[in-house]
C-alpha cells in the first residue's frame, strides 16, 4: 500500500524484511477526534486496505478498511488507533478482499429478482416493516400496491416464457418510469408487481395506479387486444396494529376484488374498524338511569 510517509507502517506479510514501528502514544491519553477521524475516513472511502488492531486488551485482530487513497492526515489519525498495515497485495488480503466482495455480492442477489432488477419479496417484507414503523411515528399513513397483468398465462402459451420474460421486462421499466422517486418497486413473483408508496393515503395511490394502468395499456405485446392490469390497494394508518403479513393481505385481497369483478380496474381494501372501548356503567349510574327511565313512563 503506498504512502508518502513509509516509516508509519511495517509489512507484516513480507518475512525477514521489517521496518520501522511508530511508537504508540500513551495509553493514558485517548483522543476522541482521531476515532471522529476514523468514522470519516470508513464513511468517505471505497477502496481496500487492512489493518491489524493491536491496541486493546484482547487478542489483536485483523480487518478490512475500506480507505486505500488515505490523505496523509487520515492516515496519521488512522495510526492513532492501529498499529499495522498489512500488504493489500499479500494474499491473504487479496482473499479476504474477495470474500468481502462475494458477499456484498450475494446480499445484493438475495434481495433482488434476477430478471427485472427489481426488488424481491424479501426485500419487500423487511421494507414494508420499515415503513410500517415509520408511519406510527410520523402520523403519515403509507400505502401497498399490488399489480397483476390480465391475461398474461395466454401470452405465455401462445408466445413461450421467452418472450414472456421479455414482456415483463418491459413492464418493470415501465412502471418504474411512472412511479415517484419515493415509491419502492418489487417483483412479487410471476406476473405481479408490489409497490411500498411512503407517506401516501388510498386517494393519491389511487391516482398514481390510474397512471400506471394507464401507461400500461400502452406496452406493445403480441396479443390482439392491449395490455390490462388488476391493482389492488391497501393503506397503513399510523394508528394501525396489523403486521406486515395482514397488511400484505389487505392488498392482495383488493387485487382478488379487482379480478374477480371484471379485471382492469382498481380496487382497495377498507382498513379495519376500530374496536371501540366503552367503561363499565358503575352503580350509581345504572341507578340514576333506571330512575331517567321510571319518570319517562310516569
Amino acid at each position: 500500500m503506498s504512502s508518502s510517509k513509509p516509516n508509519l507502517h511495517r509489512d507484516i506479510t513480507s518475512a525477514g524484511k521489517p521496518h520501522p514501528i511508530t511508537p504508540k502514544p500513551p495509553a493514558s491519553s485517548p483522543n476522541t477526534e482521531h476515532q471522529e477521524n476514523i468514522v470519516h475516513i470508513l464513511k468517505n472511502h471505497s477502496t481496500i486496505s487492512a489493518w491489524l488492531n493491536s491496541k486493546t486488551d484482547r487478542k489483536p485482530e485483523a480487518f478490512i478498511l475500506l480507505a486505500d487513497d488515505l490523505s496523509d492526515s487520515e492516515r496519521d489519525a488512522l495510526l492513532q488507533v492501529t498499529d499495522i498495515a498489512l500488504d493489500i497485495h499479500g494474499d491473504l488480503i487479496k482473499r479476504l478482499a474477495e470474500v468481502e466482495r462475494e458477499n456484498k455480492h450475494l446480499m445484493s442477489l438475495s434481495l433482488t429478482d434476477a430478471l427485472t432488477g427489481l426488488y424481491n419479496y424479501r426485500f419487500l417484507y423487511k421494507q414494508l416493516e420499515i415503513e410500517m414503523v415509520r408511519t406510527r411515528r410520523t402520523g403519515h399513513s403509507c400505502s401497498l400496491m399490488m399489480i397483476d397483468l390480465d391475461n398474461f398465462k395466454l401470452l405465455n402459451d401462445t408466445w413461450g416464457h421467452v418472450e414472456g420474460n421479455n414482456f415483463l421486462a418491459e413492464v418493470a421499466s415501465t412502471i418504474g418510469q411512472k412511479l415517484r422517486p419515493t415509491d419502492i418497486l418489487c417483483r412479487y413473483g410471476g406476473d405481479e408487481f408490489a409497490v411500498i408508496m411512503p407517506a401516501t393515503g388510498l386517494f393519491d395511490a389511487m391516482r398514481i395506479g390510474q397512471r400506471l394502468r394507464e401507461s400500461l395499456s400502452r406496452v406493445p405485446w403480441k396479443l390482439d387486444h392491449a395490455v390490462s392490469a388488476s391493482i389492488g390497494l391497501a393503506e397503513y394508518q399510523p394508528d394501525s396494529r396489523q403486521e406486515v403479513s395482514e397488511f400484505i393481505n389487505m392488498a392482495d385481497r383488493a387485487l382478488y376484488k379487482a379480478k374477480k369483478t371484471g379485471k382492469n380496474r382498481i380496487c382497495f381494501e377498507a382498513p379495519p374498524e376500530k374496536a371501540v372501548e366503552t367503561e363499565p356503567v358503575s352503580h350509581m349510574e345504572r341507578e340514576v338511569l333506571l330512575k331517567r327511565d321510571d319518570g319517562s313512563k310516569a
